[in-house]
């Protein structure tokens, strides 16, 4: 088995010199990034610099599926390996819990196209930790947007599964399930029916099982406290 107790060893530095504009959202908001940072950080952006640069598209690269907040909190993590939701305008129309753990859903997703697993996993620690200290909240239109964006054995799929299974009531679950994935309302009934002779707090996520959670970038490689460090910062 890989020991995982060990820090990362240092990635190469590729000779990514200069700016890409990332066009993000269908209003194609730009920003305007080092194409240093950003390749170090994620080969979905080495691939899309290097495609943006071959078809002569003057180095721009758009994402029209990843909102431009998603995309400033990506960046902003790129170059500080933090997450900031303060970088973010509050939605007035939503409830802060709610709309900062949906921008943090968000987040792990986009992560997840980027092939970014350090990013990932600093979002699931986020999750972990607001699930913990009662400041997560997650309505059913980002549960929805959950599971049309991931794979079936997505970590993040478990966690919010396991949420529901440990904390939702049963009145409130059929109302929403009707508004719910059919796929995500069957994995959750399984889930209940494997609940018999134990406590539903038996399911709930905690921070301090975070590592089952985690992509470990492989099989049988164990979790340690690198798992949530970004890859530039492995540099030094």
């Amino acid at each position: 088995m890989p020991d995982d107790d060990q820090p990362p060893a240092k990635r190469l530095k590729l000779s990514y010199l200069g700016t890409f504009t990332i066009l993000a959202g269908a209003g194609e908001t730009p920003f305007e990034v080092h194409k240093d940072t950003m390749c170090q950080q994620s080969d979905f952006f080495v691939a899309s610099c290097s495609q943006a640069w071959t078809e002569g598209r003057k180095g721009i690269v758009k994402l029209p599926t990843v909102e431009p907040n998603t995309v400033k909190l990506y960046i902003h993590w790129a170059y500080t390996g933090n997450i900031s939701l303060d970088l973010l305008d509050d939605d007035p129309s939503a409830s802060s819990k709610r709309w900062q753990t949906e921008q943090i859903v968000r987040l792990y997703i986009a992560a997840d196209m980027f092939l970014d697993r350090f990013m990932k996993n600093k979002a699931m620690d986020t999750l972990l930790q607001r699930m913990d200290d009662g400041t997560y909240y997650l309505s059913l239109v980002p549960v929805s947007f959950v599971w049309e964006n991931t794979i079936t054995d997505s970590p993040l799929r478990a966690n919010i599964l396991h949420w529901w299974a440990a904390t939702i009531e049963r009145d409130y679950f059929i109302k929403a399930a009707k508004s719910l994935p059919t796929t995500f309302v069957i994995e959750l009934a399984t889930l209940q029916l494997d609940l018999r002779g134990r406590t539903r707090a038996a399911y709930r996520p905690r921070y301090k099982n975070r590592s089952q959670y985690h992509d470990h970038g492989g099989k049988d490689v164990r979790c340690s406290k690198w798992c949530s460090i970004r890859g530039p910062q492995e540099e030094g």
